[in-house]
């Protein structure tokens, strides 16, 4: 009998010693998910395999990339949705901070200018203190993001991270002591955005007043935080991540990250459990495109130590059970209603505009799209230089609540653009400064100056939005440009004698009403009052020294405008809508001075015209887009005393960048039809090879002597370029043609934006 109980208890301590501590289906299980960017879809292989083999999960702790995937397993997503999720175009654009284009709220933003370079900075007593960036990424499409994925869970297990689906807890960093941060409770998206926060890349999070970045810093892999607040009978670790190698003389991120980040014990005691692990030498950081690779990688490890894993626990869970305690969880998740809207962070004016901008249409009640809409909403006015969403579950409203943290945008933004051209006249520096003003309502003030051989102007402008009941805006501008035909010839050499010598100044006052008709287009009502002079040598040949004519016409001009755009660059669109609809009356007084400045003829002159553009873009497949482009032009403009006068005034059909550095005589007129159509081959996200191809028939064109032609035979443009959208604007190699103008063919090589002020009667 002694021998045999001496046998039993043998056994049973062989039996223990290869099974977890709490043996049989009360068994409790921990899982650990590292850090390591992209190198984290490997997680995601590790739950599969786990629940394919039956292997319960009852905590999860997890740090940055760990912490996202073990929080959206710990709220009930399920393996396909995950996987769907991170391979999608949408989280693409997600961590990478684009916002959709459907959201770019054309309505509420200025003119285009040709900004490149930009630089935020307030005023700080008597000096003026630059404000710069703390992180490369924009967080705006990211923080509502978490919005959307964690709300409903949040709510759900009521701010308690261990009434999750399975609890959970993720680390983040607390610098200012140089610790981990562990967070249990609250928020579950503040919480993992701040685990995932690397500095300089996305902008840290702030919770209970303490500024909180990856949790990587100081624990990347928190299998002591597992221990320390689950005590689970056995650990499953799952590391794809590794500490530093050394810094090299001559990788500054090396050297960078080895000053942030400090060394992770990733050694787990064997005895706590079973480490399932691989280092990735040559995934980067958001390389997500390779997620099946790396899912593949997660599964095959994991199931390389699956028949470990299943001797030390006999606990098993099928996936039935796992669905059903999915289901149940998500079925105590209420639908993302909102209601109302709180802010904080600024001063009482501050909180106030941006409330009533959030409120605006005083819904009651709004879903996450209309949240996105109003988010940004504020964002396209500039407002805001954080502007950190959170919502909580109100059950006496049965809503949720967001509440938007702001620090307000910066008092100035100067910016500094351009073009630089192989064509020496379409070389231009644009530089400008934009205001803020905070009162019951905020007013934006903007100061622009652009120099160049061909264009200059200077123009001030304020806009002041009025976000009532019926929203709408005023703006005001003062203008002053010239146009030098002369020294912005686009021609290759130069000499003392051209072809045209014509100059064009202009000084006009424009006041505008207007309100968004959608978030993309506006209708603006309003005048421009000014004068518009040409000066001219009607000579076939002439030199510099000559003296010009003179014309002098004084205007007030009332127009109405309904624009849309939603074009996704300024320049070489590939995707998108642009729409223009103007009617436009003028009423003028023509002078004209003679070279020896004698007044020669004066009289009133007054028409009406209407205008039409339409630049639409069709995406073929992912690789090809093709733009259709039609314009339509009616006016009642008559002739003036002289011949260039007249043209320089008439319409005219410039629909590429480098047409708008011509004159174009043989391509202005008062009522024409153009049309085009623009075949597009996308070699990369930001790479394109357009092709442009337009046919432009006027009802009539003016003659030097001052007759009109009717029906004359169409003329054909076009162009070819190879555009490269770098991160500050386009690069661009092409060949550009004319029919019937000084030369057919033009090249030219450019970097910056051809973009022009509108002329006193362009509108």
């Amino acid at each position: 009998m002694h021998i045999l109980l001496r046998i039993v208890l043998i056994m049973l301590v062989l039996f223990s010693g290869n099974t977890v501590s709490g043996a049989g289906d009360s068994a409790r299980i921990g899982l650990v998910l590292s850090g390591g960017g992209a190198k984290g879809m490997f997680h995601i292989g590790v739950l599969k395999a786990l629940e394919e083999h039956e292997i319960p999960v009852d905590f999860i702790t997890g740090t940055s990339i760990g912490a996202i995937v073990g929080g959206l397993y710990a709220m009930g997503y399920n393996i396909d949705e995950m996987y769907n999720y991170f391979s999608s175009r949408h989280f693409d654009d997600v961590l990478k901070g684009v916002i959709p284009a459907k959201y770019r709220f054309y309505s509420q933003e200025f003119d285009e200018t040709p900004e490149l370079f930009f630089l935020r900075f307030d005023i700080k007593g008597r000096s003026f203190k630059p404000v710069l960036p703390t992180n490369l990424i924009p967080p705006y499409r990211l923080d509502l993001e978490y919005i959307r994925l964690t709300s409903e869970a949040t709510a759900a297990c009521r701010n308690n991270f261990d009434s999750l689906m399975i609890p959970f807890r993720c680390v983040a960093s607390d610098i200012s002591v140089h610790k981990p941060y562990v967070l249990k409770s609250g928020n579950l998206g503040t919480a993992i955005r701040a685990s995932m926060s690397y500095p300089f890349v996305f902008k840290p999070v702030l919770i209970d007043s303490i500024l909180l970045f990856d949790g990587g810093f100081y624990n990347n892999f928190p299998w002591n935080i597992m221990v320390e607040d689950f005590n689970p009978d056995f650990i499953i670790g799952s590391q794809c991540a590794a500490n530093n190698d050394p810094p090299k003389e001559t990788d500054i991120i090396s050297q960078v990250s080895n000053m942030l980040i400090t060394y992770t014990n990733y050694e787990m005691p064997d005895s706590l459990g079973v480490l399932v692990e691989k280092r990735f030498t040559d995934v980067g950081v958001l390389d997500f495109n390779r997620i099946n690779e790396l899912v593949e990688a997660g599964y095959s490890e994991t199931i390389k130590q699956m028949d470990k894993i299943k001797q030390r626990i006999p606990a098993r869970r099928s996936k039935a059970a796992v669905d059903e305690r999915r289901r149940r969880f998500r079925s105590r998740c209420l639908p993302l209603i909102f209601d109302g809207a709180n802010v904080t962070g600024a001063n009482e004016n501050q909180n106030t505009t941006i409330k009533r901008i959030m409120t605006k249409n005083k819904q009651l009640r709004y879903d996450h799209a209309q949240l996105e809409t109003k988010y940004y909403s504020v964002l396209a006015m500039n407002l805001v230089n954080s502007f950190y969403p959170a919502a909580e579950y109100d059950t006496a409203r049965q809503a949720y609540i967001p509440t938007f943290r702001i620090t307000p945008s910066p008092t100035f933004k100067a910016y500094l653009g351009g073009n630089i051209s192989s064509a020496a006249g379409s070389n231009m520096l644009h530089a400008g400064v934009e205001a803020l003003r905070w009162s019951k309502y905020v007013t934006r003030f903007r100061a622009d100056f652009t120099f160049g051989k061909l264009y200059s102007y200077a123009q001030l402008g304020m806009r002041q939005d009025f976000p009532l009941t019926f929203p709408f805006f005023t703006e005001a501008y003062l203008t002053v440009s010239a146009y030098d035909f002369y020294r912005g010839s686009q021609d290759l050499f130069y000499d003392d004698i051209r072809q045209i010598f014509l100059k064009e100044y202009n000084g006009f006052f424009t006041l505008n009403a207007g309100r968004g008709i959608t978030k993309n287009s506006k209708v603006r009502l309003g005048f421009n009052s000014g004068v518009c002079n040409v000066h001219y040598n009607n000579a076939e040949v002439f030199k510099s020294t000559d003296t010009l004519s003179r014309f002098n016409f004084p205007f007030f001009s009332p127009h109405l405008v309904i624009d849309k755009n939603t074009l996704n660059f300024k320049q070489y669109a590939t995707e998108g809508h642009y729409l223009k609809i103007s009617l436009k009356g003028v009423w003028g007084w023509e002078k004209y001075r003679n070279t020896q400045y004698i007044d020669v003829e004066t009289q009133s002159h007054s028409w009406l015209s209407a205008r039409m553009i339409s630049d639409y873009y069709f995406n073929i497949n992912k690789f090809i887009s093709i733009g259709f482009y039609l314009e339509l032009m009616m006016s009642g403009q008559i002739k003036f005393f002289d011949y260039y006068p007249t043209i320089d005034i008439l319409p005219v059909f410039q629909p590429t960048p480098h047409s708008r550095t011509f004159l174009l005589e043989n391509y202005r007129a008062n009522t024409f039809v153009a049309a085009g159509v623009k075949p597009i081959f996308k070699l990369g996200k930001n790479f394109s090879l357009q092709t442009e191809a337009y046919i432009f028939q006027p009802y009539q064109t003016l003659s030097k002597n001052m007759d009109y032609k009717k029906l004359p035979h169409p003329l054909l443009s076009g162009a070819t370029a190879a555009v490269w959208q770098t991160p500050v604007g386009p690069l661009s190699v092409s060949i550009n043609y004319y029919e019937k103008n000084y030369s057919n063919l033009y090249f030219m090589l450019n970097f910056g934006y051809l973009i022009f002020n509108k002329k006193a009667l362009d509108f």
